[in-house]
C-alpha cells in the first residue's frame, strides 16, 4: 500500500487537500447562511453593537457556543486541506532522510497550521488578536512539532 502511495507522489495529498478544503468551505457557507449565532431574545445586542455600546466578550458570551465551535472546526478543516500539499512539498524538500514523507506527519503539520489559523480567528472574534499573541502561539506550535519529531527520531534509533 505504501509503495502505491509513493508512486502516486503528490496526487493523494492534492486530492485529500482539495476534498478537505471544499468540505470546509461548504460547511462555512452552510453555517453562515443557515444559522443565527445568537438567541432571538438577544436582538438588543445588534442595536448595541451598531451603536458601539457593547464589547466583544459580551457578544460572544451571548452567542450559541455550538455554532461557533462548528464554524471554527470548519475553518480548521479548510486550512488543513489548503496546507496539506504545501506541507508535503516542504517535507519532501527539506527532509532528506525520507524521499517520500509519511502521510500522518504531513497531515499533523497541516493540522497545526489549521489549528493556529482557527485560534487566530477565535482571537479576532474576541477582538484580542495581536501580533505578539500570534507569533507566540506559532512559536509554541512549532516547538511542539519539533519535540514530536525529536521523539520520533529517538524511538527510531533505538
Amino acid at each position: 500500500m505504501r509503495s502505491i502511495i509513493q508512486r502516486l507522489g503528490v496526487i493523494p495529498y492534492l486530492l485529500l487537500g482539495a476534498g478537505l478544503l471544499v468540505l470546509g468551505l461548504l460547511a462555512i457557507n452552510h453555517i453562515v447562511d443557515n444559522f443565527w449565532p445568537f438567541d432571538v431574545q438577544r436582538l438588543d445586542l445588534l442595536r448595541a453593537t451598531a451603536l458601539d455600546q457593547i464589547d466583544a466578550p459580551a457578544i460572544l458570551e451571548a452567542a450559541n457556543f455550538e455554532i461557533l465551535l462548528a464554524f471554527l472546526a470548519a475553518v480548521l478543516m479548510s486550512v488543513t486541506g489548503l496546507m496539506l500539499p504545501l506541507a508535503y512539498f516542504l517535507n519532501r524538500r527539506f527532509d532528506r532522510r525520507y524521499p517520500h514523507p509519511r502521510f500522518l506527519l504531513v497531515l499533523r503539520q497541516s493540522m497545526w497550521v489549521g489549528l493556529w489559523i482557527a485560534f487566530c480567528v477565535w482571537l479576532r472574534m474576541n477582538r484580542t488578536l495581536g501580533l505578539a499573541v500570534v507569533l507566540l502561539v506559532a512559536v509554541v506550535l512549532v516547538l511542539f512539532e519539533v519535540l514530536l519529531q525529536l521523539r520520533t527520531r529517538a524511538v527510531q534509533t533505538m
